[in-house]
């Protein structure tokens, strides 16, 4: 089965891994979209870590939490679709944020002569303090990757 997962990856996080473990598990090969850093500007996020970072950071994680070799490409998003609308895909991965994108995809599919893409969604990982695990609260020090608050130590 062809699986695709997408997003940013800027700080790698407890969420992401999650898409990235489910991904590897209903797939064999696999396509891992990564927003170019034109396209986060673009759709009015802030980053920090340039795309080739990230791309590594995500190559280390599949070969970190992978348990069998799998067939995988990381693909460059300048659009919320990628290579969806361009190859037979059989599942995407996603969060349910990125559930209406794959949505409106499956109808771009369809006009392209593609079949429909089978679509999980994950549901987000919530940190300690009970909002999802974001890369925003991770850059802000609010939160570890893991979800785990950030608590300063004070000693008497």
């Amino acid at each position: 089965m062809k699986v695709a997962v997408g997003g940013t990856f800027e700080a790698l996080h407890a969420g992401h891994v999650k898409l990235l473990k489910k991904a590897l598990e209903i797939g064999d090969e696999i396509i891992i979209g990564v927003t170019s850093d034109q396209f986060v500007t673009k759709m009015g996020k802030k980053i920090e870590t340039p795309y080739l970072d990230r791309i590594l950071r995500v190559k280390e994680k599949i070969d970190e939490i992978s348990q069998k070799s799998y067939r995988f490409y990381i693909a460059l998003l300048d659009d919320p679709y990628g290579p969806v609308l361009k190859e037979e895909i059989d599942f995407i991965v996603v969060s349910p944020e990125s559930f209406k994108n794959a949505l409106i995809a499956n109808i771009l599919r369809k006009k392209s002569g593609f079949k429909p893409m089978n679509i999980y969604v994950i549901n987000f990982v919530k940190a300690e303090t009970g909002d999802k695990i974001s890369s925003s609260d991770i850059r802000r020090g609010k939160i570890l990757p893991d979800g785990k608050s950030v608590r300063l130590k004070v000693n008497p």
